[in-house]
C-alpha cells in the first residue's frame, strides 16, 4: 500500500505517526514563516502561474532542534501548522506576487526542511537545509523535471533562533531562481514527461523501505547503509568491547574465533539501532520516515537505548551511554566550514545530518 495519500495536491503520510512518536518530555518551539519577505524579481523571472507544494518531508514531527535558555537546552523546532499547509502558504505569500496567468505551473516536491543551531565563543551559528525537486507542467497530466537541489547554508549571528524564518525563505528563493534559469530550455525539450501519479510515486517508493516499514529491525552487524535499509544484517553473531570513542566490534564466526570488523555502518541489538561513528555507537530511533539520534528524544527513549546499550557492552551501561548522548557532528555536508550538531541521519546516504 502506498505510504502517501494524495489529496488536494499534497502527499500526506498514510500513517498517523506524529502523535504517537512525538516525545512528551521535550520542549517545543514553533517556527513561523508568516512574515517572510516576498520574492522580488524582474520580468525575466516571472515565468510561472503558480507553484503547488507536494510535501514529502521525512520527519513528520519536527524541522530540527533549537538551543534554548542559558545552558542551551534542546527544543524541537516545529512548524506552526500542518507541514503541507505550512509550505504552501509560505510559497503563496512569498512568490504569489510574481505569478503570471498563462505561464506554466510548477510542482515543488520538498523532501527535507531542516534547521539547526550551534553555539561558539564569538557567536551562534544557524543552519538550514532545503532539499527539493521542481517539475514543470507541460500538459494536462504531464510533468517534466525542472531542477533538483539540496541546499545547505551556515549563517552567523547572535540570537539566531529569530533568523530561521529568513534563512528558510532565502533557501527557497535560491531554489526558485535556479529553476527559473533553466525553465525555457526544459520547455523546449521535446522529450516525454511523467504523469502526476508517476511523479509523486517516485517519492512514495522511498517510504516503502524495510527499515521504515518492518515492525522490528533484525539484530546483527550492518556493513553498509544499503544493508540497513533492507533490514538484512551482514553478520549475525558479534560482540562489542570498549567505551565511548574506543568501541570495537567483533564478528564471531562458526569456529568461535573473534575477528575485528574494521568498517561497518551500524549494529542492531534487541531491535535497537546504533550507528557506528568515530568508534562510538550512536543510538537511533525511528521517527516519521527516518531516524533521529535517540538522545534528542524523550527521557524514556534515551533510557531504553541506554539499557540495551548496556547489554551491548557486556553490562557496562555507562560505557555506551556516553557514546549515545555525546555530541555528534554532521558529516553529510562537507561544504559547511563548521559542521552542525548532528540530530538525525540522511535516508539516502546514512550520513549524519542536523
Amino acid at each position: 500500500m502506498s505510504a502517501f495519500l494524495v489529496s488536494a495536491g499534497f502527499l500526506l503520510p498514510a500513517r498517523a505517526q506524529d502523535a504517537a512518536e512525538a516525545p512528551a518530555a521535550i520542549s517545543q518551539k514553533k517556527v513561523s514563516l508568516a512574515k517572510a519577505s516576498p520574492f522580488t524579481a524582474d520580468s525575466l523571472q516571472a515565468k510561472v502561474s503558480g507553484i503547488a507544494i507536494v510535501s514529502a518531508v521525512w520527519d513528520t514531527a519536527r524541522i530540527g532542534f533549537l538551543q534554548t535558555g542559558l545552558f542551551n537546552n534542546k527544543a524541537e523546532a516545529i512548524p506552526d501548522k500542518e507541514m503541507g499547509r505550512y509550505l504552501q502558504e509560505f510559497v503563496n505569500n512569498t512568490f504569489g506576487g510574481i505569478f503570471t496567468p498563462g505561464k506554466p505551473r510548477l510542482i515543488w516536491v520538498v523532501e527535507d526542511l531542516r534547521i539547526g543551531e550551534r553555539t561558539q565563543m564569538m557567536g551562534e551559528k544557524a543552519y538550514v537545509r532545503v532539499k527539493a525537486t521542481a517539475y514543470v507542467q507541460t500538459g494536462d497530466d504531464t510533468y517534466k523535471l525542472l531542477k533538483a537541489m539540496d541546499i545547505t547554508h551556515l549563517n552567523n549571528g547572535f540570537d539566531v533562533t529569530h533568523q530561521h524564518r529568513n534563512n528558510i525563505s532565502n533557501a527557497f528563493k535560491e531554489f526558485y531562481a535556479a529553476g527559473a534559469g533553466v525553465l525555457d530550455s526544459v520547455l523546449a525539450d521535446a522529450g516525454p514527461g511523467l504523469s502526476y501519479a508517476a511523479t509523486t510515486g517516485i517519492y512514495a517508493k522511498k517510504r516503502e523501505l524495510p527499515a521504515l516499514k518492518d515492525p522490528v529491525m533484525n539484530d546483527g552487524i550492518y556493513l553498509s547503509f544499503a544493508s540497513f535499509l533492507e533490514n538484512k544484517p551482514d553478520i549475525l553473531q558479534y560482540e562489542t568491547k570498549g567505551k565511548a570513542g574506543k568501541v570495537k566490534v567483533y564478528a564471531i564466526p562458526g569456529d568461535g574465533q573473534k575477528t575485528i570488523v574494521p568498517a561497518l555502518w551500524g549494529v542492531v541489538k534487541n531491535g535497537a539501532v546504533f550507528k557506528y561513528d568515530d568508534k562510538s555507537l550512536v543510538g537511533l530511533s525511528r521517527s516519521g520516515y527516518g531516524y533521529v539520534i535517540t538522545s534528542y528524544l524523550s527521557a524514556y527513549e534515551r533510557r531504553q537505548s541506554a539499557i540495551i546499550g548496556g547489554a551491548l557492552m557486556g553490562g557496562v551501561a555507562g560505557g555506551l551511554l556516553g557514546s549515545t548522548v555525546a555530541l555528534q557532528h554532521t558529516d553529510a555536508f562537507p561544504e559547511l566550514k563548521l559542521p552542525a550538531e548532528a540530530t538525525a541521519i540522511d535516508m539516502e546516504t546514512g550520513a549524519l545530518i542536523f
